[in-house]
Order: structure tokens, then C-alpha cells, then sequence
């Protein structure tokens, strides 16, 4: 799915050709998941590859979270630890906000690769959780899900009144070898943060969308940390936006 699916909604108020406000609604926003603990005995790196998604009463799909082939596994390295910031797991998702209207069912499939076949592979967790919690508003809490070979930590929070919110970053120039930029976001005045992108930009470029749940008149942050290859620089920015009543896209121009 292409991300603002509820960015250009259709429930204008009082209609479309003079748009004053949108309804708002109970979301639920992910901040992070992380490799918790591993059992089983791995020779190297990790290499994580399956899926995480969510369902709600929006749509019946998946909306992926995580989504990796065995072929193309997120590969965590020796030295980032379980329990450690570097034993995050990258989030490509969500396409796509998710309401928390009624119960959102959370699915999973995540393996470790082991060996020259899928038949070798560990598996670190497999199945489902149904998600119907209202109490804890704005408050982000943590779950551990528990599997065969290990476990996976998801920190979500429930937003009352909350609203979707688009983020598209466009890298316009790119000096020397190029730079790694470390992308994250605060939302509706709760401390944890959103890890949206941390890589090496090499060339101009698009990055992709990103969705983010944020409760009405509160403050959207986009913090920027921007390190030079060759050492030569070290540039963070913050930039807030708040949430208003009307359809919101935001759109951020990166030059370094």
C-alpha cells in the first residue's frame, strides 16, 4: 500500500470543497520493536528476516511493520547486543495509520537464517496477539512476545483523539562521499522517540514515506542527525509541526 491512505481522507467537514476539520479517532502508534533475547546458538551476525503486520477494522490486509525475505534478512551485527539501542529492528511500516476503533490484531512470523536452507532456519516468534486496550492514553507501554528461539519487545501506545500525519524527506544534494543521516520523530508530547531511518545516504534521493499517529493541536518533531563519512561534520536539527484540524502532509527538503 502507498502511505497517506488516510492522509487525503474523505470525511471533510462540511464537505470536501471547503474542508474546515476531520474526525479524529483512537489510534495506535508502534515506536519500536527489538531483538529482546536470542536462545539458540548463532554463529555470526544475526540475519532476521519474516514479517510483523497489523489489521484493524479499517482494512482486513496486512499493514506490514516489518517485511523482509530470507533472501533480503535485516542483518544485526556481532557487536549490537540484545538489550542494547543497536538491537532495534527496523520498521518499514506502517504504510498506512492504524485505528484503534475496535480490536487490532497483531501477526507475526520472524526467523533467524541458519544454514543453506529455509529447513534449518530458527524460528524466533510465530503467531498472533489481539490488541483492545483503552486504559494507559498516550503512554507508551512495552509487550514482550515470547518464541521458540528468543523473544521480541513492541512499544505501542494507544492516542485518543489522534489524527494521521505523512512524512516525505527529500536528500536534494549530496557534497563528498556522501553523509549518515539518523531520521526519528516525537510525538503528541511523549518522550520516547520514533526511529524512522538511520543509513548512509550516498546520492540525492527520496526516502520513503512515513506514517505517524499524532494527537490533535499536539506537537510533531522531526529531529535530524547528520554525520559527514569523512568525519569533517556533525550537524542535528529539529523541526516541529503541530497537528491541525485540516489534512496535514508534511514535506521536509534536506540539504547537506
Amino acid at each position: 500500500m502507498e502511505a497517506m491512505m488516510l492522509s487525503n481522507p474523505t470525511d471533510c467537514w462540511p464537505h470536501m470543497w471547503a474542508c474546515k476539520a476531520h474526525s479524529v479517532q483512537f489510534m495506535m502508534q508502534i515506536f519500536s520493536l527489538k531483538l529482546s533475547n536470542i536462545t539458540a546458538v548463532v554463529d555470526g551476525p544475526v540475519h532476521l528476516y519474516g514479517y510483523f503486520a497489523v489489521q484493524d477494522h479499517l482494512d482486513p490486509l496486512r499493514n506490514y511493520i516489518f517485511n523482509r525475505t530470507r533472501d533480503d534478512p535485516f542483518i544485526m551485527g556481532q557487536d549490537n547486543g540484545v538489550n542494547s539501542d543497536n538491537s532495534l529492528i527496523p520498521m518499514s511500516g506502517p504504510k498506512r495509520g492504524i485505528g484503534n476503533q475496535a480490536r487490532v490484531l497483531i501477526e507475526f512470523d520472524m526467523k533467524i537464517k541458519n544454514g543453506e536452507t529455509q529447513d534449518d532456519d530458527f524460528q524466533l516468534i510465530d503467531g498472533a496477539i489481539i490488541c483492545s486496550e483503552f486504559s494507559l492514553p498516550d503512554r507508551v507501554f512495552t509487550q514482550r512476545i515470547e518464541g521458540d528461539c528468543g523473544a521480541v519487545d513492541i512499544s505501542r501506545a494507544i492516542l485518543h483523539g489522534a489524527v494521521e500525519a505523512t512524512i516525505e524527506v527529500s536528500i536534494s544534494q549530496v557534497h563528498g562521499n556522501g553523509f549518515s543521516l539518523s531520521l526519528y520523530s516525537y510525538i503528541s508530547q511523549i518522550p520516547e522517540k520514533i526511529q524512522l531511518f538511520d543509513g548512509v545516504i550516498s546520492k540525492p534521493c527520496d526516502l520513503n514515506r512515513f506514517v505517524v499517529a499524532v494527537v490533535l493541536n499536539t506537537p510533531l518533531i522531526l529531529a535530524f542527525k547528520v554525520d559527514q563519512r569523512d568525519g569533517s561534520n556533525h550537524v542535528c536539527a529539529y523541526c516541529p509541526f503541530k497537528a491541525p484540524m485540516f489534512s496535514t502532509y508534511l514535506s521536509f527538503l534536506l540539504v547537506v
